[in-house]
C-alpha cells in the first residue's frame, strides 16, 4: 500500500510540474507563435525539442533565446523567423527560462 501511495504522489507531482511549465509558456505569451505539436508562426515545441535533442549546449542556448530573442544566439533560427526580445513580450527570468527550456526539450 505504501508503494502505491508513493507512486501516486510521484505521478501527481510530475503531472503538476508539467502543467506548471505549460502554464508558464502560456503566461509568457509563447503560445501566440508556438504550439506544442503543430508549426504556426514559429516552430512547434516538439520540432524545437527534436532539433536540440542530444546537443550539449541546448539548454544554455534556449535560455538565451527565450530571454533575449533570436539576436542573443545569432539571429533567425527557423528560416527567416525571429523571436522578439523582451521589449515586445513579457519579461522572463533566468529561472523561468531554464524551466521553460527543460519543458520544451521534453516535448
Amino acid at each position: 500500500m505504501k508503494t502505491s501511495l508513493l507512486i501516486a504522489v510521484a505521478v501527481l507531482a510530475m503531472h503538476g510540474a508539467a502543467m506548471a511549465n505549460e502554464k508558464l509558456v502560456q503566461e509568457k505569451q509563447c503560445m501566440g507563435c508556438h504550439s506544442i505539436k503543430e508549426d504556426g508562426a514559429a516552430p512547434s515545441f516538439h520540432k524545437i525539442a527534436i532539433f536540440w535533442k542530444g546537443l550539449g549546449n541546448a539548454e544554455v542556448s534556449m535560455v538565451a533565446t527565450i530571454r533575449k530573442g533570436s539576436d542573443a544566439t545569432g539571429g533567425p533560427h527557423w528560416n527567416q523567423a525571429t523571436m522578439p526580445d523582451q521589449r515586445e513580450r513579457p519579461l522572463v527570468s533566468e529561472a523561468e527560462a531554464r524551466q521553460m527550456a527543460k519543458w520544451i526539450l521534453k516535448q
